[in-house]
C-alpha cells in the first residue's frame, strides 16, 4: 500500500562492534507497545559484550568496504564477502548482515532477506549492528509482502531499541491491513500519529480506512474530522468525509463539506462533481443542481451523455425553469439510442413546453414522441389536446382528445375535454 522500494546505505557503522537482544517472537496479533525506558536500554548497551571480527575476517570486510563506498563497485564487495567462510558465530553473523546489506542495495531481494535473517536470528552482533539488521529485516519483509515477518521484526526491533519512531509504527499499521486485521490498526496508527514531529497523512489515511474496512462510518468521519483540522489542504480527504455523512445519512453535512470542497477546487473527478449535484436536488435546490451539472457539462469535466443532460433538465423542471428544461429535454433525445427513451424525453420536453405557456413547441414535441413509439400514448393526445387548445386550433385539440378518449383511463377525462372544447368554439364561432 505504502513501502516503496528500499534503499539501502552502507555505513561506517558497519565496521563497529556490538550485541545483541533475543526478544520474543513476535506474530500478527502481538506488538508490544510498551516500549523500554531510555534507562532500561542504557542498561541492557551495558550489559553486552563487545566484538570485533577476526582479523583474517577484518581484512576482507575492510576490502569490501572499500569496494563500495570509495569505487561504487557493489558487485566486486559482494564477490569478496562471498568468498569468504567464516567459522566464528560472530562473524558469519557480521558478514551475513554485511551482505545483506550489499545484496538490498542491489536489488537482490530474497538473497538479502536470506542473510539479514541469519545475522538478526544469530543475536550476536553489536548494538547498533542488531539494531540494523532486525529493521532491515523487518522493512525486506515488507518489501517481500511476507507482512507477518515484517511484523514479528518490526517490534523485536521496538523492544530492541525502545525508539518511538513513526515510520515503524505507520509501516506496521500498513502490516495489519495487508494481513486484514483492520481492527489492529489504529493503536499503531495512533502511536505514529503522535510521534511525528511534522504532520503525516498516511497514518489518518489507514485509520479511515480501517473504520471503513468494518462499517464503522461515524469513526471513521472522526478520523478525517481530526486530519482535516490539521491538514485541511488534503483535497481527498473532503470528498470521502462528504461522502461518509453520506452513508451516515448526514446529508446537511455532506452537502456543506462537498460544497467548502467544491468551492474550494478540491474536487476535480466527474463522480466528485456529480455528487455535488446530487445533494443540491435531494436538499430541494434544483436550480443550483440543474446549473451545476451545465456549467461542467459545457466545460467537459462531465461526459455529455443523454442521461447527464436529462438529469439537468429535470431539475431545472423541478425548480420550474420549465423553457430551460425543454431545450436540456431537446440536448437529451438528441444524444438518445434508445427509440423508448428518446420518445420519453421528447414527451418530457413537450410538457416543460406547455408548462411554460410555449404550446406550439409542446404540440412538435408531444408529436415526437407519438413518432418514437411513447408506451402510453393516451397521455400524449391529452397533452396534445392541451397545446393545440391554448393555441385556439380548436379542430386539431378535438381530433386528439378523440384519440385520448380510445382509451380507458383517459376517457373520462377526455369527454369532458370535449365538451368544453366544442363549447369554447361555439362562444368563439367557430364550427366543429
Amino acid at each position: 500500500m505504502m513501502h516503496k522500494k528500499l534503499s539501502m546505505l552502507i555505513s561506517a557503522s558497519l565496521l563497529c562492534g556490538a550485541v545483541a537482544m533475543g526478544s520474543p517472537v513476535a506474530t500478527a496479533q502481538d506488538i508490544n507497545y510498551n516500549l523500554p525506558s531510555a534507562e532500561q536500554i542504557e542498561a541492557r548497551k551495558n550489559n553486552r559484550s563487545n566484538r570485533t571480527v577476526s582479523e583474517r575476517i577484518g581484512r576482507r570486510i575492510m576490502n569490501a568496504y572499500e569496494l563500495y563506498s570509495e569505487q561504487e563497485d557493489i558487485q566486486g564487495a559482494i564477490a569478496v564477502l562471498e568468498e569468504l567462510d567464516p567459522s566464528d558465530e560472530y562473524d558469519v553473523a557480521y558478514v551475513n548482515r554485511f551482505l545483506g546489506n550489499l545484496y538490498a542495495a542491489n536489488d537482490q531481494i530474497e538473497d538479502a532477506m536470506t542473510r539479514t535473517r541469519q545475522a538478526a536470528e544469530a543475536d550476536v552482533l553489536g548494538w547498533n549492528d542488531q539494531a540494523a539488521a532486525l529493521k532491515l529485516a523487518a522493512d525486506i519483509s515488507l518489501q517481500l509482502e511476507n507482512y507477518r515477518d515484517a511484523l514479528k521484526y518490526y517490534n523485536q526491533w521496538l523492544q530492541f531499541t525502545g525508539e518511538a519512531d513513526p515510520d515503524v509504527f505507520l509501516r506496521i499499521a500498513n502490516s495489519f491491513y495487508e494481513l486484514k486485521q483492520y481492527d489492529k490498526i489504529i493503536q499503531a496508527a495512533d502511536m505514529a500519529i503522535a510521534n511525528y514531529e511534522e504532520p503525516n497523512k498516511n497514518p489518518y489515511v489507514l485509520k479511515v480506512a480501517s473504520y471503513y474496512e468494518r462499517k464503522m462510518y461515524s469513526d471513521a468521519i472522526d478520523v478525517l474530522e481530526a486530519g482535516l483540522a490539521i491538514m485541511p489542504t488534503e483535497k481527498t480527504w473532503w470528498s470521502q468525509l462528504g461522502m461518509m455523512y453520506m452513508l451516515e445519512e448526514k446529508i446537511d453535512k455532506a452537502l456543506q463539506t462537498l460544497e467548502i470542497a467544491y468551492l474550494a477546487g478540491y474536487l476535480d473527478k466527474e463522480s466528485q462533481i456529480k455528487a455535488v449535484i446530487q445533494l443540491y436536488a435531494n436538499n430541494g435546490i434544483p436550480f443550483d443542481a440543474a446549473e451545476l451539472m451545465v456549467k461542467h457539462l459545457e466545460a467537459g469535466d462531465v461526459e455529455k451523455t443523454a442521461r447527464h443532460y436529462y438529469s439537468a433538465a429535470s431539475n431545472y423542471e423541478m425548480a420550474r425553469e420549465y423553457a430551460r428544461a425543454a431545450d436540456l429535454y431537446q440536448l437529451a433525445a438528441d444524444l438518445e439510442t434508445d427509440r423508448a427513451e428518446k420518445a420519453n424525453y421528447f414527451r418530457r420536453k413537450g410538457t416543460a413546453h406547455l408548462r411554460a405557456e410555449e404550446y406550439a413547441e409542446a404540440a412538435s414535441a408531444y408529436l415526437k414522441a407519438l413518432d418514437f413509439g411513447y408506451s402510453e400514448p393516451g397521455d400524449v393526445y391529452m397533452s396534445l389536446t392541451e397545446a393545440y387548445f391554448y393555441q385556439d386550433k380548436f379542430s386539431e385539440a378535438l381530433k386528439y382528445v378523440k384519440e385520448a378518449q380510445q382509451y380507458s383511463e383517459q376517457r373520462r377525462n377526455a369527454r369532458s375535454w370535449e365538451s368544453y372544447i366544442r363549447s369554447k368554439a361555439s362562444n368563439r364561432g367557430i364550427s366543429l
